[in-house]
């Protein structure tokens, strides 16, 4: 009997329920709700929605609402619309909610298009919809979702299906020339519900400037409170494009397991010549930490597959071979990368990075190149060397102040072997930093040539006129051997040392010149000058004079124990006073002025016949000195006697025969201030 009553009571609420929906469905429609819905998006957003379709409710045998033609409104400032959409139906089953339980059967979405857009100036059409940011003592560490008081509401929703297709993401970045449209995406779940997982098998089509893109995405996920997890994941690509001259090409991603928490399992990238292996793991003190390793590849290869130009190095067998592998470790102010390993062709850098803070990071950076060969990797160019500065010619810098006013941090870089130039170096070491616009060299070091060179500089950006410092201080070096190598000749062999310290500012090579000042010296003993031999010309010039036959050939050489000089720099222009060569039979001695901005030069030297091992072995008149005087274009001077000299001290007679003799004389002397010429080159 009891049974009897209960199944009335069931029959006489169900029919209650039924009477009661048919009633709503007859004298509530819902499209009266429509202005209190845009007002309501409006206070919330301060955008306008449009809703051009109709709402529907249906309450048997599921609570069904389904709305269409939906629009919502740009931010202001931007055009067209922000979302578009086609038409949403939501189902749910309607004993479950008299429980407050929401079990939905389907959620079907489509034509849903969201349009991306960031200004010239960078601000996004979404920025408004941003929720504020938390204050400091607010913030809680823990998960959005977690966080969100409505969360719990959701996480009882219990989906038998979700269906989105036809959906499009729009992205316009028009402060980097950027533009991706993605569409056709499609999306159909079935069993979905919180912390349980669920198959994913989506695809899509991609624009991105003038290149497609066939995607197909699929994994298995779980969406919790705190975290979403995917396992299996497999994302194909199939790329066509004119920039891809062997399209098409296929990219994978794949992984074993990822999660918002960080943890990332046998990632790995293969495309477009690349395999790239990547993942995450649990470390100490440490949020995120993972390793990343790029297996070998061919750099050139990849550059024409990807529709790229290939430089055109000196070189042509370089970029041939490169890897890369790290390892990393970071938190929420900071992130260390060690084991730091690239290796281009035959050099291979190996170090460690790190940075530190958020707002304004500090950047240290500690690489060792085993050998580096800076001549393979010069720009081969057929305009090489047009766009040489000269008068009125365009000689700005043109450093990247703002850039470099940004700088934070200190480096060491060595290098075991360099060439540059084809100059040698080995043992080189570079320390310095950089804050707050001021870049400083602390040390410069390196071998080379049997020498040693220790060095400091700086350049100082705080103003929009930079300025440079610069001190060396240079001992023991071969520099036959290194002119050989610079110029293709040994002009100068000797041991040299010596020691500068200069500093100026300008943004223009020729005001670095103009404003150029500070002091040098150097020392060259135990030399010679090549390609020619002063005491021949002399000796045969005299013979001449005298009747006597000139002497056998000799070897176009001059040695020396010492050549030296020093100087200052006031403005540009360098003062020598004590220059000096010393040889055995005779002696140069004198000074004089170059002005580097006007690129001329004005020496007095004196040509004493009488050196480190006595006089000259021949002698006319009793002459014991010649005035020499160099003058003109800093890079092809004139050598010549002064004439006016000889004579006041000679007197009349001999005048004529002497000046003939310096010709010679002249002439040599010439040939060899082009070798010291460009032993300061």
């Amino acid at each position: 009997m009891m049974w009897k009553w209960i199944r009335r009571v069931l029959l006489i609420g169900f029919l209650g329920c039924a009477g009661l929906a048919a009633m709503l469905l007859v004298w509530v429609d819902p499209n009266d709700f429509k202005p209190q819905i845009v007002s309501a998006v409006r206070e919330a957003t301060g955008r306008e929605l449009a809703i051009e379709g109709d709402l529907e409710l249906a309450f048997f045998p599921y609570l069904a609402v389904s709305i269409d033609g939906v629009q919502l409104g740009n931010s202001q400032g931007f055009e067209g619309p922000f979302l578009t959409l086609r038409g949403a139906h939501l189902k749910a089953r309607l004993l479950p909610l008299l429980f407050s339980r929401l079990e939905v059967v389907a959620v079907d979405v489509e034509g849903l298009s969201l349009f991306l857009t960031r200004d010239a100036e960078g601000r996004g059409n979404w920025i408004d919809l941003a929720s504020p940011p938390e204050p400091e003592e607010a913030k809680d560490a823990r998960p959005v979702l977690a966080r969100d008081k409505r969360v719990p509401v959701l996480a009882s929703l219990i989906v038998d299906g979700l269906q989105v297709s036809d959906a499009r993401v729009v992205w316009d970045d028009r402060s980097a020339g950027n533009h991706y449209d993605v569409s056709g995406i499609y999306l159909d779940v079935s069993d979905f519900a919180f912390g349980e997982p669920f198959d994913v098998d989506t695809g899509a089509t991609a624009t991105i400037q003038d290149m497609n893109a066939e995607l197909d995405f699929t994994a298995t996920a779980a969406l919790e409170l705190d975290r979403l997890t995917v396992k299996n994941l497999n994302l194909t690509a199939l790329l066509n494009g004119s920039r891809l001259p062997k399209s098409p090409e296929t990219v994978t991603l794949t992984a074993d397991y990822f999660s918002t928490d960080g943890r990332l399992d046998n990632g790995r990238m293969q495309g477009l010549g690349v395999d790239v292996r990547f993942g995450t793991r649990e470390s100490a003190g440490a949020s995120s930490a993972g390793s990343l390793d790029v297996a070998p590849f061919n750099p050139s290869d990849v550059f024409v597959r990807m529709g790229m130009e290939v430089p055109r190095f000196s070189d042509p067998t370089t970029l041939q071979h490169a890897a890369f592998s790290c390892d990393w470790s970071g938190t929420r102010e900071r992130l260390d990368v060690s084991a730091l390993r690239l290796a281009v062709d035959n050099s291979t850098l190996t170090g460690s990075v790190s940075v530190t803070g958020r707002e304004n990071p500090f950047v240290s950076l500690n690489l060792n190149i085993d050998t580096l060969n800076l001549d393979r990797y010069r720009i081969r160019s057929a305009d090489a060397g047009s766009g040489a500065s000269g008068a009125g010619g365009d000689d700005t810098i043109g450093l990247p102040l703002r850039q470099l006013r940004a700088l934070n941090g200190n480096a060491t870089l060595s290098v075991g072997a360099l060439t540059a130039a084809n100059v040698r170096c080995t043992d080189a070491r570079v320390r310095g930093r950089a804050q707050g616009g001021r870049l400083v060299l602390d040390a410069v070091e390196g071998s080379a040539y049997g020498g040693s060179l220790e060095a400091s500089g700086a350049v100082d950006v705080r103003t929009d006129t930079p300025t440079y410092s610069w001190r060396h201080n240079l001992s023991g070096l071969q520099i036959g051997p290194l002119l050989a190598d610079l110029h293709g000749r040994d002009a100068v062999t000797g041991t040299a040392q010596g020691t500068a310290s200069v500093e100026t500012r300008g943004n223009t090579v020729s005001e670095l010149k103009r404003n150029l000042d500070g002091r040098f010296d150097f020392r060259v003993v135990d030399g010679a000058l090549n390609g020619v031999n002063i005491p021949k010309n002399i000796r045969d010039g005299i013979r001449k004079l005298k009747g006597e036959p000139t002497t056998p050939d000799e070897p176009a050489r001059t040695d020396f124990s010492v050549l030296s000089g020093s100087g200052i720099l006031n403005r540009g222009v360098e003062t020598t006073r004590d220059l000096l060569l010393l040889a055995p039979r005779f002696k140069v001695t004198g000074g004089g002025q170059s002005d580097l901005v006007r690129e001329d030069m004005n020496f007095r030297l004196l040509l004493t016949l009488e050196g480190s091992e006595g006089k000259f072995d021949e002698g006319v008149w009793g002459l014991s000195s010649i005035p020499v005087r160099v003058s003109g274009p800093i890079r092809s001077p004139v050598v010549a006697p002064d004439m006016d000299a000889v004579i006041r001290s000679l007197g009349l007679p001999g005048g004529k025969a002497v000046q003939d003799t310096l010709k010679g004389v002249g002439s040599g002397l010439n040939k060899g201030v082009e070798g010291l010429k460009r032993l300061f080159q």
